[in-house]
């Protein structure tokens, strides 16, 4: 995700937007580019996205624009879908069709069962090599700038999980691939994998379409927005885009502690001791305050706070709107 380090103010006399907007993204501009554009529609600096796309993908982008920018690593970590096509047998130093051809395979072709068969041997938690043409950083250097320059990086295997993998459609030698997966999985890399695990030369994606992210879909986005008016239409409220967290409305003096940086006492001690979160917090006015994390006083579970239950506290991870000009706090990274 690229963020501004520093917030310049919206346009002369403009309003800060702040929510996710959902956008469909289509063929060739890069996930910066889409960045970028948003910047200059809402005329603001603070504008990041929930999960790069490559430039050939398309679907659906999730934007954030504002405060909303703080919520990107509960966003980026939601699972996607994907609709893939891959040319099975042919083998690119980038993993697609837009990468220099290494090796193509004449035929003959697998069965449709044997491509089923490999896709089921490929779902679940595995170990995941990611693309020489990729934005991971190693040494700080950037996988994808090293490659260009000729040198590329030795990328280590990733623990990626696979949630759904379904062959859609077989027409050697094109596969057309359902997909649902965690957070840092690379399509291109399954389609690599796809083709040696069957025996071939490789696989290279020859289109990919994201279909989902979490709870959002293709359904709610729409093309890049013609003005800022229109983007500000899209907009889905901070609170909103955390449709998929639980939580927790506080009175006014907890919201203060909380924006602040302190922690409160969970509110909900009838429940017990409650998941560990993240909670999403609401203010007496109904938008999304804080996010939080549930934490057990220090001593609990121990033999004498067993004999006298204490509270569990709420701790605040990241403040979106502080009160009576507290600083934001944030411990997202940690």
């Amino acid at each position: 995700m690229r963020v501004a380090k520093t917030q310049e103010p919206a346009g002369l006399g403009l309003t800060e937007l702040s929510g996710l907007v959902l956008i469909d993204k289509e063929s060739g501009p890069t996930s910066h580019d889409l960045v970028d554009m948003v910047r200059r529609l809402a005329g603001q600096r603070s504008v990041g996205h929930t999960g790069a796309l490559d430039p050939m993908a398309t679907g659906l982008m999730g934007i954030l624009l504002g405060r909303a920018t703080k919520l990107e690593p509960w966003l980026v970590r939601l699972e996607k879908r994907y609709m893939a096509e891959i040319v099975l047998g042919l083998s690119t130093d980038t993993c697609d069709v837009t990468g220099g051809e290494l090796s193509r395979h004449p035929g003959p072709w697998p069965e449709k069962a044997a491509i089923e068969t490999a896709l089921f041997l490929m779902t679940g938690e595995v170990m995941q090599t990611p693309p020489a043409y990729s934005a991971i950083k190693v040494g700080g250097q950037t996988a994808h700038k090293a490659a260009r320059a000729g040198r590329p990086l030795e990328l280590a295997p990733r623990k990626v999980k696979a949630l759904e993998l379904f062959l859609v459609e077989w027409k050697a030698p094109v596969a057309t691939i359902s997909a649902r997966v965690s957070t840092g999985y690379y399509v291109r890399s399954l389609a690599r994998d796809l083709g040696v695990m069957l025996g071939l030369s490789g696989g290279a994606l020859s289109a990919l379409r994201r279909l989902s992210v979490g709870e959002f879909d293709l359904s709610m986005a729409a093309p890049m927005p013609a003005s800022r008016d229109a983007l500000k239409e899209r907009l889905i409220s901070p609170r909103g885009a955390l449709s998929h967290l639980p939580e927790i409305t506080v009175g006014p003096l907890e919201a203060r502690r909380l924006s602040s940086g302190n922690p409160v006492p969970h509110p909900l001690p009838e429940l017990g001791i409650p998941g560990p979160g993240p909670y999403k917090i609401i203010g007496p006015g109904g938008a999304l305050l804080a996010l939080a994390e549930c934490s057990a006083p220090d001593g609990m579970g121990d033999e004498t706070s067993l004999k006298t239950p204490r509270r569990p506290f709420l701790r605040p991870l990241r403040v979106l709107e502080p009160i009576d000009g507290s600083s934001p706090h944030d411990r997202s990274g940690e």
